[in-house]
């Protein structure tokens, strides 16, 4: 197997539309939504999808693009770089359990409208017992018939206070083994015992906010249930490795765009007599961070060209966790370091470089935490160890 990878005519060209629509249309309305604490306005993710940057991952036979994880990884750090909020909905992260494992009456009923713009999605998972640890969720969803009845809470859930639809998960079976029993369900904004709790206020991501869900024997019909019952871990396993190959290359487009704000800066600030990027202190600071930027984002490439040779594979999962751990870290020392190159300027909330701080510091927490990640990546060593492989991807 080759994990070798290079971008086609296509892709760059891709890469380009998407870096206009970025500088151009999402950069803009992120500095006057987040100024204004606003959410991502529905009209703005009706343009995204009009123009083709919503349902990048979704099969066209659903109203999406259906590229590759590759192409994905490529636009989305355009995207990112222009306003990582509403790049958010450019994939359909949410909706990746219906994608591996929904029915076709459920992906018809939800992915078009979602490649539109038209309905929000959210993704119910985490709990005040389980983050990291999802396997130790105590959401139940008991059998009533012909329907579901679902009790629990969860937390710190995307825009679940405005999603028209839910993926939740959930118990149907406390006797099975750990990690095991798990259910995935569709659960409909309004269906009766489903509400929303505390609205968190957080460090960042003020667009996207993040509330508690709460189920308060909240019955949906038995069709909600996605694929089948106990196996909705599966589901989500299916599509971690996708989404934290092409996360990696989303720490990279904020990574680069605060460099890149910083660099314009630092070439029209004179102090003493010449401009700060002339000095070898911010020269030097400035080389090294590019040269991890531009590592991170060949591993998330790299990773990205893994996935799509066999989306479930050890090898997948590894590198993409890689890609994540990397690219946030990085992220973190580019947004830090770009501020200082502005001293007091980068601390002024009317240039992006503060924000872009505070942003960065959710790469290393959501979507697996940089702990989490290290213990998948030190699992592949020791089994390369033992085996007597080297302890490198293909």
């Amino acid at each position: 197997m080759t994990t070798l990878y290079s971008l086609s005519e296509d892709q760059l060209a891709l890469r380009q539309a998407a870096r206009r629509f970025a500088q151009n249309e999402m950069f803009p309305l992120s500095m006057e939504i987040e100024r204004e604490r606003r959410e991502v306005p529905i009209d703005f993710l009706k343009k995204m999808g009009s123009l083709g940057f919503l349902g990048l991952d979704v099969p066209t036979e659903y109203g999406g693009q259906g590229f590759d994880t590759l192409t994905c990884a490529v636009i989305m750090e355009e995207l990112s770089g222009g306003w990582f909020s509403g790049s958010s909905f450019a994939m359909a992260l949410g909706m990746g359990p219906v994608l591996a494992g929904g029915t076709e009456k459920q992906k018809q009923e939800y992915l078009p409208r979602i490649c539109k713009g038209e309905i929000i999605p959210a993704f119910a998972l985490t709990e005040p017992t389980g983050g990291s640890d999802a396997a130790a969720i105590k959401t139940f969803a008991r059998k009533d018939g012909g329907d579901y009845v679902l009790k629990g809470n969860k937390i710190f859930i995307t825009n679940a206070h405005r999603a028209d639809i839910l993926v939740v998960f959930a118990k149907t079976n406390n006797e099975a083994v750990r990690g095991q029993g798990i259910s995935a369900f569709l659960v409909p904004k309004g269906t009766k015992g489903f509400s929303i709790g505390q609205k968190f206020r957080a460090l960042a991501h003020h667009a996207n906010p993040i509330c508690e869900v709460v189920f308060d024997d909240c019955r949906i019909p038995a069709a909600n249930l996605i694929g089948q019952e106990g196996k909705g871990f599966s589901y989500v396993h299916a599509t971690f490795a996708k989404f934290r190959a092409v996360y990696g290359s989303r720490c990279v487009g904020v990574a680069q765009a605060a460099m890149d704000y910083a660099l314009r800066y630092a070439n029209e600030r004179e102090q003493f007599g010449q401009t700060i990027a002339s000095y070898q202190g911010n020269r030097f600071k400035i080389a090294d961070v590019m040269t991890k930027i531009e590592a991170a984002r060949h591993l998330s490439y790299r990773a990205s060209a893994i996935v799509d040779q066999g989306v479930d594979s050890d090898n997948a999962r590894v590198a993409a966790s890689m890609a994540k751990h990397f690219g946030s870290n990085v992220c973190m020392e580019a947004t830090s370091e770009a501020i200082q190159i502005m001293g007091g300027h980068g601390y002024i909330a009317d240039h992006p470089l503060e924000r872009l701080y505070r942003e960065a510091k959710l790469f290393q927490i959501g979507d697996g935490t940089s702990e989490v990640l290290r213990l998948l990546i030190s699992r592949y060593t020791n089994k390369c160890a033992t085996s007597g492989e080297p302890a490198r991807l293909p």
